[in-house]
């Protein structure tokens, strides 16, 4: 089994529900994605306002609260290939 990774850095003001950017001054993020084996690829989001069980929310424009409403999707953050299988 082979592994390979690749982190990117990326700057990123935020999201809110309605996907607006939120923060003034853009914060860094790393986005690491990584390859396990040919069917396992994950993305994996260093970013202070990154929340969730697998780091896929955003809180920038609520910072004092965890989640509102089904919580605000982080536009880096995803899981494969569970992001697929959940449409079957």
């Amino acid at each position: 089994m082979s592994y390979e990774a690749k982190t990117f850095s990326l700057q990123c003001r935020g999201r809110n529900e309605v996907r607006e950017e939120v923060l003034k001054e853009p914060v860094a993020v790393e986005l690491t994605v990584s390859c396990r084996d040919a069917r396992t690829i994950s993305l994996s989001v260093k970013c202070p306002h990154n929340t969730g069980g697998h780091g896929q929310r955003c809180k920038a424009s609520h910072p004092a609260i965890d989640k509102v409403g089904d919580g605000i999707q982080c536009p880096y953050a995803v899981d494969l290939p569970y992001a697929f299988d959940s449409r079957a």
